[in-house]
């Protein structure tokens, strides 16, 4: 499994928990595109759905674009 690079502040909401896209549980990570998802959960479903864009399951819409690490910094 790779483990995603989320360092950036993006990826932390201080003002709010909530429910992540993909296991429910409350979280103050956000995606890149700011969907609050565990990174764990994020690295996981990359793991499990190495060639497929991220889909739709039931009435919860998981996106269009895989998981992916911050830039490299110069």
């Amino acid at each position: 499994m790779s483990v995603l690079d989320w360092h950036d502040a993006q990826h932390f909401d201080r003002t709010r928990d909530l429910p992540c896209a993909l296991c429910a549980r409350p979280t103050p990570m956000r995606s890149h595109h700011g969907e609050p998802v565990h990174k764990v959960c994020a690295e996981d479903w990359n793991d499990q759905h190495p060639e497929a864009p991220r889909h739709r399951r039931g009435n919860r819409d998981h996106g269009t674009g895989r998981f992916h690490n911050d830039p490299p910094k110069k």
